[in-house]
C-alpha cells in the first residue's frame, strides 16, 4: 500500500518528531531521530511516499553531513529483527536531489535496507555533504514487510516469498506483476497482504525509522556529492532465476561518467542470495562489496539467521594508497552476482533458487574535479 504519512502545513501539530540523542564531540554533532509511527498488520506492508513523508534533519544554519546510520525499531525503541519485520529499504532524499549517474533510476541521498543497521555511511576525513538551507525538505520512502503469522507449513518459504514480492491472491496485485513492488506495497489496487494463517491476529505492530546524522561545520570540510549506479541498466530491481547448472548469475552494466570526479566512498547494496557486487574502471577491477549473512537461529536483531545483515565497503578513500579518479571518457562497470541453486547454506533456513525483486546498487560519494 502506498502510504502518505504526511500532513498539510496547517496540521503539523498532529505529529511530533522526537530527538532521542544529541552528543557533541569535538567539532562533530551526532543527532538521533525517531520517525512517526508506521503501523503494519501481520503479513502486511507499508511503502511510504517520500514526497509526502517528511523526516527531520538538523536545522541550525549551514552544516555538512559526515555520516548516517539507520534501522527499524519498535514503539519501545528496540531494534526489530528482520525475521519479524523485513526492512526492504528505507531511503531519504533532499527535495530537488537528482541522481546524476542514473537519471531514470533510483533517486535517493542516503539509505538503504536490511544491512543498514550494521553498515553505517562514514564520509572520508575532510569531506561532507554540505547543507546551506536549514529549511530544506527531506522525505522518506520506507518499505517494510511484516512476515508474522503467514500461511503454510514452511515458514521460511512463506517469508521468502513475502519479502521478495511474489504474487499471491489477496496481495493487491496481478499475476503479471509477480516480483514487482506492486506485490509488496506500492500498488494502486486495494491494499493487500501476504497469505495469512487462519488464526492470524489482525492487530498492527508499530515500527519506526531511527536514524543518526553526524554533522559538522559547513566550512570545515570539502564538499562531497552523492550518486548511485545500478544494474541492470539503472533498474530499481530485477530477478535472478533458479539455475542448478550455472548457479552464479551475473548482471553487468557499463556506464559513461557524466563528469570528471574522484570517488571518495563506494558501498554496495544487494539482497538475500547475493555473492558480491564489484566495480571496474576501464575493465580493471577496483573493488567489491561482500555481504554478511546472519547466523543466529534465535534471530537476534543484527544477526538474523539466513538474512543479509551487513555489506562491506567497496572503496574508502581513507584506506586507499592513491586517489580513485574517473574521467568522462572512462568506462565504469558494475557486476552484481547472485547464487541461484537450491543449495545455498549461507541463507538457510530461507530457501535458495529463484530470487525476485533483488537489487544491484553501488552508492558513491564523490567530488568534482
Amino acid at each position: 500500500m502506498l502510504v502518505a504519512l504526511a500532513f498539510a502545513a496547517g496540521q503539523a501539530q498532529a505529529f511530533e518528531w522526537t530527538l532521542v540523542r544529541r552528543v557533541e564531540q569535538a567539532d562533530v554533532v551526532s543527532a538521533t531521530y525517531i520517525s512517526q509511527d508506521l503501523p503494519v498488520n501481520p503479513g502486511g506492508f507499508i511503502y511510504t511516499d517520500d514526497s509526502a513523508t517528511p523526516v527531520p534533519f538538523p536545522a541550525n544554519g549551514p552544516y555538512a553531513i559526515t555520516g548516517i546510520l539507520g534501522e527499524i525499531v519498535n514503539e519501545m525503541n528496540e531494534s526489530v529483527p528482520l525475521s519479524e519485520c523485513y526492512d526492504h529499504h528505507w531511503v531519504i532524499k533532499r527535495r530537488g536531489f537528482q541522481n546524476a549517474f542514473c537519471p531514470d533510476g533510483p533517486v535517493y541521498t542516503f539509505g538503504v535496507g536490511a544491512e543498514s543497521r550494521n553498515t553505517p555511511v562514514k564520509f572520508p576525513r575532510g569531506y561532507g555533504y554540505r547543507m546551506l538551507d536549514d529549511d530544506a525538505y527531506w522525505g522518506a520512502n520506507i518499505h517494510l514487510i511484516r512476515t508474522q503469522y503467514l500461511a503454510g507449513d514452511d515458514a521460511a518459504k512463506a517469508a521468502k516469498e513475502c519479502n521478495e514480492c511474489y504474487y499471491a491472491p489477496g496481495k493487491g496485485c496481478l499475476p503479471r506483476q509477480n516480483g514487482t513492488f506492486s506485490c509488496c506495497g506500492d500498488t494502486s489496487m486495494a491494499p493487500g497482504h501476504c497469505p495469512l494463517a487462519d488464526d492470524a491476529p489482525s492487530v498492527p505492530a508499530i515500527y519506526r525509522l531511527r536514524y543518526t546524522v553526524n554533522y559538522t561545520d559547513y566550512a570545515a570540510v570539502e564538499p562531497a556529492r552523492v550518486g548511485v549506479w545500478t544494474t541492470p541498466d539503472c533498474a530499481t530491481y530485477y530477478q535472478v532465476l533458479h539455475n542448478e547448472t550455472h548457479p552464479e548469475q551475473l548482471s553487468s552494466t557499463s556506464f559513461t561518467p557524466p563528469f570528471d570526479m574522484e570517488i571518495l566512498l563506494a558501498i554496495g547494496h544487494q539482497h538475500v542470495g547475493a555473492i558480491n557486487i564489484s566495480l571496474f574502471v576501464n575493465d580493471v577491477f577496483v573493488c567489491a562489496s561482500y555481504p554478511t549473512y546472519g547466523t543466529d537461529p534465535n534471530n537476534t536483531a543484527g544477526n538474523e539467521q539466513g538474512y543479509l545483515v551487513k555489506i562491506s565497503y567497496c572503496y574508502d578513500k581513507d584506506d586507499s594508497p592513491a586517489p580513485l579518479v574517473v574521467r568522462r571518457n572512462d568506462t565504469v562497470r558494475l557486476d552484481s552476482w547472485y547464487w541461484t541453486s537450491d543449495d545455498d547454506p549461507r541463507i538457510a533456513p530461507l530457501p535458495g533458487g529463484t530470487h525476485l525483486n533483488v537489487m544491484g546498487y553501488m552508492f558513491v560519494l564523490y567530488s568534482l574535479l
